[in-house]
C-alpha cells in the first residue's frame, strides 16, 4: 500500500486540548455537543458538524456505540470537517445511548475526516485502539490528558 503521503497516526490527531476527562453529561446529545465543542475549539470543524453528528444519532439510532462502553461519534466529511481530527471524552457517570448490547458509554470518541480515504484511515486506527481492552480501561482510569496521550502512543502500532 504505497502512498506519497505518510499515514497519520491516532497520536497525531488527538491532542491534550481535544481530551476531556470525567465529563458529566445528561444524555447522548450532550455527549456529542461536548465532544464536538473540543473539535470546534481546535478549528478542525464547523459548527454544523456537531449538528450532523446529532442528526446521525437521531436518524440511525445508537449504532455509534460500537463496542461495550465506547461510542464513536462522526458524520460525513462534507458536513463541515476542515482537517482530520479526533476528540475523546471519558464520561462519569456513564451515559446510556440506547444500545442494549454496548451501553452504557464510558468513553466517547468524536472524529472528523476530510475525505473517504482519511475517514477509513481514522476508522482503522480507532478500531485498533477499540480492540485493546487494556488500553481502554487505562484511558477510562486516566487522570490527565497527557496520560491518555501516553496510553494511546504506547498502544498504537509503530
Amino acid at each position: 500500500m504505497a502512498s506519497s503521503e505518510a499515514p497519520f497516526q491516532l497520536k497525531d490527531l488527538l491532542t491534550p486540548a481535544t481530551i476531556r476527562l470525567h465529563v458529566a453529561a445528561s444524555d447522548p446529545g450532550q455527549v456529542i455537543r461536548e465532544a464536538g465543542q473540543l473539535l470546534l475549539a481546535s478549528g478542525a470543524i464547523e459548527e454544523r458538524y456537531i449538528e450532523a453528528m446529532q442528526q446521525a444519532l437521531q436518524t440511525y439510532g445508537p449504532y455509534m456505540v460500537i463496542v461495550p462502553g465506547v461510542a464513536l461519534l462522526h458524520a460525513r466529511p462534507s458536513d463541515g470537517v476542515k482537517r482530520p481530527c479526533i476528540s475523546l471524552l471519558t464520561l462519569e457517570p456513564p451515559v446510556p445511548f440506547g444500545n442494549e448490547d454496548n451501553d452504557p458509554v464510558k468513553i466517547a470518541i468524536a472524529f472528523g475526516a476530510v475525505d473517504r480515504q482519511k475517514h477509513l484511515q481514522a476508522l482503522t486506527m480507532l478500531t485498533q485502539l477499540l480492540a485493546n481492552e487494556q488500553a481502554l480501561s487505562a484511558i477510562q482510569a486516566s487522570t490527565s490528558a497527557e496520560e491518555v496521550m501516553h496510553i494511546i502512543a504506547a498502544a498504537s502500532p509503530a
